[in-house]
C-alpha cells in the first residue's frame, strides 16, 4: 500500500454539493483537458492554492487566534477551504466522557463539520511545502485523470514538489501529518469544552432546578400531610368534646326540668291546701 493510500479520503468532499461556480469551473477544466497530459509531466495544483516554489519552512507554527465558537449553538455556515471528507456516513463518536448521564450515541459524519475542520486546518497551514500541498495535488481531479493509480500519482506529486523545494522529504511530509493531527485533536478538545459547557447550561442546570423543585414539592407534601394529621386530630377532639358537652347539657336540661316540674307541682298543691 502506497503512502498516499493511507490518507485517501482525508481531504475529499463529494463534488455534487459544490457551488455552481465550482461546477462551471470543473466543466471548463474538463473541456480544456480533453487530451490529458502525460503522467510524468509536472502538475500544477488546480484548486485554491497554486504550487509554486515555497519559502523556507518556518520553525514556528502558525498562530491561531483564540476560538470563542460555541459548537453546540445553532450551526453557522462554514466555508469550504480544504476537502476533508466524502459524503455522510454512520460512524462511532470519538471516545469521550460526556457530562450528561445519557449513553454516547453513534453519530453521522456531517459535511458542515468537515468544512469547519477544513477551515481549522487551512488556518493552521504550515508555511512552505508539506502534506497540505502534497495532498491537494494528489486528490486534484485533473491529476487523478492523468494518473489514475494512487501510488503512482503520489510518487509523481511528491517528486514534483521536491523539484520545486529540495527541503521536501518523506520525513518532513510525515512530520507535517503529525502536526495536522495535533491541530485537529486540539480543535476537538475545543469541541468537547463547548459540549460540556452547553450540557452544563442546557441539561445539568435544568436538572438541578428540577431537583430543587422536587425537594420543595416534597416539603410541601410533608407539610400537607402534617396539616392533614393536625386537622384529623382536631376533628376527633371536636367530635369528642361535642359529645361530652351535649351529654352534660342533656343532664342539665333533665335536672332543671325536674326541679321546675316539682316547683310547679308544689305551687298547685299549696294553692289548694292553703285558704
Amino acid at each position: 500500500m502506497g503512502f498516499g493510500k493511507k490518507f485517501k479520503s482525508l481531504f475529499i468532499v463529494d463534488e455534487e454539493e459544490d457551488s455552481d461556480a465550482q461546477k462551471k469551473a470543473e466543466q471548463n477544466t474538463r473541456a480544456t483537458n480533453a487530451n490529458p497530459a502525460q503522467p510524468s509531466a509536472p502538475v500544477t495544483q488546480p484548486t485554491q492554492r497554486q504550487v509554486q516554489p515555497q519559502p523556507q519552512q518556518s520553525s514556528e507554527s502558525p498562530k491561531k487566534t483564540e476560538d470563542t465558537r460555541n459548537y453546540f449553538q445553532p450551526e453557522q455556515p462554514a466555508k469550504l477551504s480544504m476537502k476533508i471528507g466524502k459524503g455522510e456516513q454512520s460512524t462511532a463518536k470519538p471516545q469521550s466522557e460526556p457530562t450528561a448521564d445519557a449513553e454516547p450515541q453513534s453519530g453521522n459524519v456531517k459535511r458542515q463539520i468537515l468544512k469547519m475542520i477544513s477551515d481549522v486546518i487551512d488556518e493552521n497551514n504550515i508555511p512552505g511545502t508539506d502534506y497540505y500541498e502534497l495532498n491537494k495535488i494528489i486528490e486534484s481531479p485533473d491529476f487523478i485523470k492523468a494518473i489514475p493509480d494512487k501510488n503512482a500519482r503520489t510518487i509523481s506529486a511528491f517528486y514534483s514538489l521536491k523539484a520545486q523545494d529540495p527541503k521536501v522529504t518523506k520525513q518532513s511530509i510525515l512530520n507535517s501529518i503529525d502536526y495536522y493531527k495535533d491541530v485537529v485533536n486540539k480543535e476537538y478538545q475545543n469541541v468537547l469544552s463547548s459540549y460540556n459547557a452547553t450540557v452544563e447550561a442546557q441539561v445539568n442546570a435544568p436538572r438541578k432546578e428540577i431537583e430543587k423543585l422536587t425537594a420543595q414539592k416534597q416539603e410541601l407534601l410533608d407539610r400537607i400531610a402534617t396539616i392533614d394529621k393536625q386537622v384529623s386530630v382536631l376533628q376527633q377532639e371536636i367530635s369528642d368534646k361535642t359529645l361530652e358537652l351535649n351529654n352534660k347539657k342533656a343532664d342539665y336540661d333533665a335536672s332543671f326540668d325536674l326541679v321546675l316540674k316539682n316547683l310547679n307541682e308544689e305551687k298547685t298543691e299549696l294553692n289548694n291546701i292553703l285558704q
